[in-house]
């Protein structure tokens, strides 16, 4: 039983008992009608759906699939379990399992559009905006929302077909004139095409709309600064973080829009960067001898990854590939890498020192996804400065390194550098960077909000490593 459609009339009412139940809160009686009605009707998939729905909110994610999947062999050729399941698959971060599931079903029923459109979210979250775009288009043949709209919009954006985005996100608004998230995209491609004062006026619109969409207030005070009005962006970056926690971007462009206000980086920057940059040697994962057998087989897997995108849209990747989500489908060597990482990970954890209010330091996550990529960079290859927006905490490991890493004139060729803006940014004050040299078996941890780039090196060995977001989805 969907939980969108868990208020709709025709609801029998001793469905309607247990939603009261956990409407009430009383989420522990609630369960125990739901497995009294589950024993009196046994093969009743909508009751199973229901107990699922429930033992999920305490982490019972086991016994929820398998009742959820017991729910889908009673009612196949209903899209309700296949959603139902779905769902589950998504909360519990299976997102390559997600995917195949969104496809059978979207297989299955064909002119259903919520499928379509969950399906069109998990390809755009894989990076294939095409295949995106594709299911998105059909699910408004068979339901033009708004929020369909938007949608399309934002992959349009991310195919760099900027023109067609704007279209899209005006539909969306003209159909739904109070959907802020649509004007946050509509700033977003504004600024794209380089109308700052439209994106500007777009975010302005979302956040009177949504005054909590920090999203599009973080990005109204970034046109703001772009516009010249450094003190308003940093005041904005400040009423942020005091008042809705540690946002990243807002973290991010703080100092560099004091920066801009006063004509020199606040005093410690540098410092602060190196307290909040830790490195370490992985420990070799069973079945592995060494930390260069492990490597090798990384090199080897990501050579033949057959995700890899020469620099891909929205990516920072330059003269160079990368990959899709190496964890969505885990296989080997990546599976052995990530117990090794996240037992590093973990042990970095341990070692944070907690400071209040800190956009980092303030609080350690208990548990966490990951997301994992590869980069391949080619001579010339480099990262331009960049953030990690969807994560907390990022990093690197380096798998296998050229041997002209440290030549150059600053003998910092192919190192990883920290604090630089990005290069659409007009700087008016002089960067303070810090600079780490990249060693094969490393990893390095920092703040995704971290503004790091790479720097280009020469020589026709690849410079190989794979980057990582950790997703929070507890708290210590």
């Amino acid at each position: 039983m969907s939980t969108e459609n868990a208020a709709e009339p025709a609801l029998p009412d001793r469905y309607r008992e247990v939603l009261a139940l956990m409407k009430e809160g009383r989420k522990r009686i609630a369960e125990e009608r739901s497995r009294e009605l589950l024993a009196e009707t046994p093969t009743d998939g909508d009751a199973m759906a229901l107990l699922a729905s429930i033992i999920v909110e305490n982490g019972q994610f086991e016994e929820a699939e398998g009742l959820l999947r017991h729910s889908l062999k009673l009612m196949p050729t209903e899209p309700t379990p296949w959603i139902n399941l779905g769902r589950l698959l998504q909360q519990t971060g299976r997102w390559g399992e997600a995917l195949e599931h969104y496809r059978h079903a979207a297989n299955l029923f064909p002119a259903h559009p919520g499928i379509a459109a969950t399906l069109g979210q998990l390809y755009q979250r894989a990076s294939r905006f095409a295949d995106a775009e594709a299911e998105y288009r059909r699910a408004l043949e068979h339901k033009p929302l708004p929020t369909y709209y938007m949608q399309l919009g934002m992959v349009l954006l991310r195919q760099d077909r900027t023109d067609e985005a704007i279209e899209a996100l005006q539909t969306a608004i003209a159909l739904n004139p109070k959907l802020a998230a649509a004007y946050g995209n509509l700033g977003n491609a504004e600024q794209k095409r380089g109308n700052i004062e439209a994106a500007a006026a777009a975010y302005e619109k979302a956040v009177a709309l949504n005054p909590r969409d920090t999203l599009s207030y973080v990005s109204f005070g970034m046109a703001r600064l772009k516009l010249g009005a450094a003190r308003e962006a940093a005041e904005i970056f400040e009423r942020t973080l005091a008042v809705h926690g540690p946002e990243r971007r807002a973290a991010a462009w703080l100092p560099f829009a004091r920066a801009q206000e006063f004509g020199d980086m606040p005093a410690g920057y540098r410092a602060e960067l190196g307290k909040l940059i830790g490195r370490t040697t992985l420990t070799p994962p069973d079945g592995y001898a060494s930390l260069a057998d492990l490597n090798k087989a990384l090199a080897a897997a990501l050579a033949e990854d057959p995700t890899v995108t020469w620099e891909p849209l929205g990516k920072a990747t330059r003269k160079g590939g990368q990959t899709g989500l190496l964890l969505d489908a885990p296989r080997e060597p990546f599976i052995s890498f990530e117990k090794a990482l996240r037992r590093a990970i973990d042990a970095h954890f341990d070692g944070i020192e907690r400071e209040p209010r800190h956009p980092f330091r303030s609080q350690i996550p208990k548990t966490y996804h990951l997301d994992l990529w590869g980069t391949l960079l080619s001579e010339g290859g480099h990262q331009h400065s960049h953030i990690h927006v969807g994560g907390w905490m990022s990093g690197v490991y380096y798998v296998a390194l050229p041997p002209a890493l440290g030549k150059g004139e600053d003998g910092h060729d192919g190192w990883i550098e920290f604090g630089h803006p990005p290069p659409e940014f007009d700087a008016k004050f002089e960067p303070k960077t810090i600079a780490y040299e990249p060693r094969e078996g490393d990893a390095l941890f920092f703040p995704s909000y971290l503004f790091h780039r790479t720097l280009p090196f020469s020589g026709d060995v690849q410079r190989i490593s794979l980057a990582f977001d950790v997703k929070p989805t507890s708290w210590r």
